[in-house]
């Protein structure tokens, strides 16, 4: 301040006058000078930081209410080898989903990753997918007496993306709940859609306070206990297999209808087509394309499971072949396509690799006197005659099998464009295929509902009037001159 005082003084023509000193006083005998104190001198050197200043900030300080920082929630974080799955790692995995028809259920607690493992399969498929989240209709997760009516929307709009044919459809939700699923079971079904339920793999899944932590949603830890223990039973399908993708799907059926053609056509089958009349269709009416009934999404099943029901079905699905196999693509490689009075099926050739997970009773279950190669019962089921079971066509097949392995190859018929056809006698055709056709399957469960037998028409069986019985022996004879699996009344999805 002073040299720009002294500055503007001689620019204004004045003098400037400095300050006068005190001059310093000698001691008098007896006195001591005051800045020979310590603490004079402390604060005559303190005078230039402003001590005071300091101190009374930090009073301040002192006074005011101390903030608690706000707890943040965890944003979670893919851990290595936690999108580690083969629909977004396998090549012919990612492959078959873009031409099949695939219904994700991502299944797990709040904040267990779902939403983040929903958007890398979205990602990965862009294009031909839609992800579906409760989280977006503010669906809050939580053991419910009735389901919120929320859900109804998610339903109508998952319903819209399979009639669009949407090739992969997500739905983001914990899933928990059995009637909640069964509906998607039988949305899935409708439409022909496959099913793969999936989990994440995070490491803190199941771990609740880290849980708490991850999940946007305020829940307690009651509540997140209540949703584990449902979520802790894994629902076990109807039944396991490979399922084809729509694209192979249409090449198979093209290919049947074409073998269905040619065989009618024939005069070789004409001469036996008697096997193939019922009580509503002579022989100058039978239409094979009609007389066989399309049994749904085509599939080569490996167990049959029963929802849990049947034997040895928990310790199939506990198998780690078997926990390795969901979701992955593999080749099925037909060899043959073949017809019996009651069923039509292609035969499949298993390797080595896809024959781990065939049961080592299969064959054994059907013909336990017999010592059949593993995996002579392996097929897809193409159709069934009226009243036929699809679990007839596997059957069916291993009488070809059995009849081979005698040594009786057959009749051969002629050869056809597709390959060569051959009769084992009693309605049984079988075409055996000049080059083995590969299709992509991804193996999975199925979850639909079981078909159950139709009781109507079995009551009014019952109720025939005794008259009619003794007056149709002829009928009764004609019936039993069918072949057997024909006279069960309903089918039942294998």
């Amino acid at each position: 301040r002073g040299a720009g005082a002294l500055s503007a003084a001689r620019a204004g023509g004045r003098r400037h006058r400095q300050p006068r000193r005190r001059a310093a006083q000698p001691l008098q005998p007896g006195d001591t000078d005051s800045r020979s104190s310590p603490i004079r001198r402390f604060f005559h050197s303190t005078r230039p930081y402003c001590l005071v200043h300091l101190l009374k900030s930090n009073m301040d300080d002192q006074q005011q209410p101390q903030q608690v920082p706000e707890v943040q929630q965890a944003t979670p974080v893919m851990t290595e080898g936690s999108l580690s799955f083969p629909f977004l790692e396998h090549e012919d995995t990612m492959a078959a989903l873009r031409e099949a028809h695939t219904l994700f259920i991502l299944r797990g607690l709040p904040g267990s990753g779902k939403s983040l493992l929903a958007q890398a399969i979205g990602q990965k498929y862009q294009g031909l997918s839609k992800i579906i989240s409760a989280d977006d209709r503010k669906i809050e997760p939580a053991v419910h007496s009735v389901l919120p009516e929320e859900y109804k929307g998610m339903d109508e709009e998952t319903d819209s993306c399979c009639k669009a044919g949407t090739p992969v459809i997500v739905l983001d939700d914990t899933n928990h709940d059995t009637e909640r699923l069964a509906r998607l079971y039988n949305l899935a079904e409708q439409h022909g859609y496959s099913i793969l339920i999936v989990e994440p793999k995070t490491p803190w899944k199941t771990q609740l306070e880290e849980l708490k932590l991850k999940t946007h949603w305020s829940l307690s830890e009651a509540v997140l206990t209540s949703l584990k223990g449902p979520l802790e039973e894994t629902p076990l399908p109807l039944f396991y297999g490979w399922f084809l993708t729509k694209k192979c799907e249409d090449h198979l059926r093209k290919k049947k209808e074409a073998f269905l053609k040619n065989l009618s056509s024939l005069d070789g089958f004409k001469e036996c087509v008697s096997q193939f009349t019922t009580e509503e269709c002579s022989e100058e009416e039978v239409n094979l394309e009609q007389y066989f009934h399309d049994m749904g999404v085509l599939h080569c099943t490996t167990k049959f499971c029963d929802y849990g029901k049947a034997d040895g079905a928990k310790e199939y699905a506990e198998k780690e072949v078997v926990r390795d196999a969901l979701c992955h693509a593999s080749k099925l490689k037909l060899s043959a396509l073949f017809v019996t009075p009651r069923t039509l099926g292609a035969r499949v050739a298993l390797t080595d690799e896809q024959l781990k997970l065939w049961p080592a009773d299969a064959e054994k279950e059907v013909m336990p006197e017999q010592d059949l190669p593993l995996g002579s019962r392996a097929h897809v089921t193409l159709g069934c005659a009226k009243g036929v079971e699809p679990v007839q066509t596997g059957k069916d097949l291993l009488e070809f099998v059995k009849l081979e392995k005698e040594g009786n190859e057959g009749e051969k018929v002629q050869d056809l464009e597709q390959g060569e056809l051959r009769y084992f006698g009693k309605g049984m055709w079988m075409l055996r295929l000049s080059q083995e056709d590969e299709l992509l399957g991804v193996f999975s469960g199925f979850y639909g509902k079981k078909k159950e037998a139709d009781k109507a028409e079995e009551g009014a069986a019952e109720k025939k009037p005794e008259e009619e019985k003794e007056g149709g022996a002829e009928k009764e004879e004609k019936k039993e001159s069918q072949p057997e699996g024909k006279k069960k009344s309903k089918c039942t999805l294998l």
